[in-house]
């Protein structure tokens, strides 16, 4: 049993040594630093209320979707991690995590918390150890490491404090008691409410306004919605107008996303792309967009991925478009892990394209149950299979896709096709 205290109580005048390299080869190394450079993304783009309200779920997704993109089980994953007292160092912010969710392990959140804490008590002897160290030895290892300390810092944040946060974000008296008294997060919060009737009944006209103080206080998320008002021009129930003024509306959300905003630095792409306020540009709308993906934001990675495959405006380049549809669909974009599954597919790559189409499949994709069906009836990426063919064209065949000619399950099994990459332009009856 390795001792947690002996390992997050390191001495200044002991040597910390990276991860062990017995245990760990090229191929998981690249997995664990790809892993946490995107934790490290996704994490330090976020408000810790923005995380406790959507991104839990993501970050599991996230990681699962890295381990399926691997093909790595996540039993042996958790036990390389758990292997030696330098693993463990390394990636707390990870097994920790992993013990929490119970990724590749039984859940245990009481082994979750002695992680993270001792991680997080650990953090600036950690920081002194290295600067002691010999410069090349930073050079290799210190960025890992200080990813692995913000990220834990995070975790552990989640950990304890998740019920709170969603508490207090969701507290409408104590946003508007603390909005009164000037703090712009506060105002933020009560505009929010105000918008979307959370709490309260809708009161549209004072959302405005809350927007308004807030953004006054520097609240970059305040100034994106007043932008976004601003921009489509509203009339309230009551009456209450706010004049259509594209220029101020783009002046804003340009204000937010130079304020690091990466909803507001997406709109700026969109306003580029599409000619709103601005001249239309495709490499200002490709500049923009870049920033946002570079901030985690999957929809701009899917997009800048297609600039790349398809030469848009910029020269293009098939393998800088991999790297963002990969990236793109393992944060969960949809449309991005259909192009990965038909990248795999078209470069001979069938067993790993088959797996992305059957866990598309399994999320209801109409496109993906037909492949699926297709590949079973071809032997494509699995064992042929007429029976599971059969089995997934019938579950196709219930998607009861409208406009789609449709074919007998008899003459799919002998070969005859639909084009699969039309399906999903059609509407589904209701």
């Amino acid at each position: 049993m390795i001792n947690l205290l002996r390992i997050f109580a390191m001495q200044p005048n002991e040597p910390m040594q990276p991860p062990n390299i017995i245990f760990i080869n090229d191929f998981i190394t690249k997995f664990f630093k790809e892993l946490l450079q995107e934790l490290y993304i996704i994490l330090s783009n976020s408000d810790i209320e923005e995380i406790c309200d959507t991104k839990k779920d993501k970050l599991n997704e996230l990681i699962n979707n890295f381990l399926f993109e691997y093909d790595l089980d996540p039993k042996k994953v958790f036990e390389i991690m758990t292997s030696n007292s330098q693993n463990i160092y390394y990636y707390s912010s990870l097994i920790g995590f992993f013990y929490q969710n119970g990724i590749g392990c039984n859940m245990d959140k009481i082994k979750a918390y002695e992680i993270f804490s001792n991680a997080v008590k650990n953090n600036q002897e950690s920081k002194f150890i290295l600067s002691n160290q010999k410069n090349e030895f930073i050079s290799l290892y210190c960025n890992d490491n200080n990813m692995n300390e913000i990220i834990v810092q995070y975790f552990y944040s989640l950990f304890l404090y998740k019920d709170i946060i969603l508490c207090r974000k969701d507290n409408y008296k104590l946003h508007k008691r603390n909005a009164e008294r000037g703090d712009p997060v506060s105002q933020y919060y009560v505009g929010i409410c105000c918008h979307y009737g959370k709490n309260i009944d809708g009161d549209y006209e004072n959302s405005f306004e809350w927007y308004l103080k807030s953004s006054q206080g520097g609240n970059i998320k305040a100034t994106y919605m007043l932008g976004l008002r601003y921009m489509l021009g509203l009339r309230y129930l009551n009456g209450y107008y706010i004049m259509k003024d594209e220029e101020k509306g783009f002046e804003l959300i340009l204000k937010s996303a130079e304020g690091g905003h990466k909803y507001a630095t997406y709109k700026v792409g969109e306003c580029y792309e599409n000619g709103i306020y601005v001249l239309k540009d495709k490499k200002k709308a490709f500049e923009w967009y870049l920033k946002a993906a570079n901030k985690g934001n999957s929809h701009c990675q899917h997009i800048i991925a297609n600039y790349y495959n398809d030469g848009i405006y910029v020269p293009k380049n098939e393998k800088k478009g991999f790297y963002w549809n990969r990236k793109a669909a393992i944060n969960g974009y949809y449309d991005s892990q259909h192009k990965l599954a038909e990248y795999y597919f078209k470069n001979k790559n069938v067993e790993k394209a088959f797996k992305w189409y059957l866990k598309l499949a399994n999320k209801n994709s109409i496109r993906a149950i037909y492949l699926v069906a297709k590949c079973y009836r071809d032997g494509n990426g699995t064992d042929k299979d007429l029976d599971e063919a059969s089995k997934w064209f019938s579950k196709f065949e219930l998607s009861k896709i409208y406009g789609c000619k449709l074919i007998s399950l008899n003459s799919f099994l002998s070969g005859l096709d639909i084009n699969a990459f039309e399906i999903e332009t059609y509407k589904r009856l209701p």
